[in-house]
């Protein structure tokens, strides 16, 4: 049994910044937005004929990565000479963008799947404290993981990599992609996942601790 409790106990506490921050970071990059909000800040899309205002345009973005748009791909021109935007290098990097978020997706369904039995099955042998010990242990992780991103981000910075390194994009110079996914852009992306993943954490722990909140003698439930 006490193994048992145990392994319950540090499976609840890895997991509750796993799930906070795969989550978080997947509702920054797949929710319109972050993206409406550089469009219509830095106002770029007038230098396009993408016939989308910014609204639509992050919506096209959002659609995308959701998966409700198959291709990253608009046309430009009249209706008897339709051109493509994108090529095909574009289209592969915004796809690969797209399926390494699935994966990170994944894992945070998973690891919300394994929190939610964990803490199901503490509270069942009445661990209240234990699960408030637990939450305050994955803050603690939590904390150390939002370090380590934000470390790693701008050492990256620093050294010139980027996200075009990490999906295998080689941008060309007509590439149109890099000029709406701007510098500007991903660094706002970035930074606004680990704020979304702080109230994901935030919202989890008041959630927690209410439930296992202890009851007083002189509470109105008695």
């Amino acid at each position: 049994m006490k193994l048992l409790i145990k392994t319950l106990s540090i499976a609840l506490a890895v997991t509750i910044p796993i799930t906070s921050f795969c989550l978080g970071a997947n509702i920054v990059t797949r929710m319109p937005d972050v993206y409406q909000y550089e469009f219509k800040a830095t106002n770029l899309l007038k230098h396009f004929d993408f016939d989308k205002n910014n609204d639509e345009m992050g919506d096209f973005i959002s659609d995308f990565m959701i998966g409700q748009i198959a291709e990253f791909q608009l046309v430009s021109g009249d209706e008897d000479r339709p051109q493509p935007v994108f090529s095909e290098n574009e289209m592969t990097a915004a796809a690969n963008a797209r399926k390494y978020m699935n994966i990170v997706a994944a894992l945070g369904i998973l690891a919300l799947a394994v929190m939610a039995g964990s803490f199901i099955m503490l509270k069942k042998y009445a661990l209240d404290k234990e699960i408030r010990k637990d939450f305050k242990v994955g803050t603690i992780i939590y904390m150390g993981l939002i370090a380590v991103y934000l470390i790693g981000f701008f050492v990256a910075a620093k050294t010139g990599h980027s996200l075009s390194d990490m999906i295998g994009y080689v941008p060309d110079e007509k590439d149109v992609l890099p000029q709406i996914i701007t510098e500007g852009l991903r660094t706002r992306l970035f930074l606004s996942a680990p704020v979304v993943s702080t109230i994901i954490m935030a919202i989890m722990g008041y959630v927690m601790f209410k439930i296992t909140e202890p009851r007083r003698i002189f509470s109105r439930n008695y």
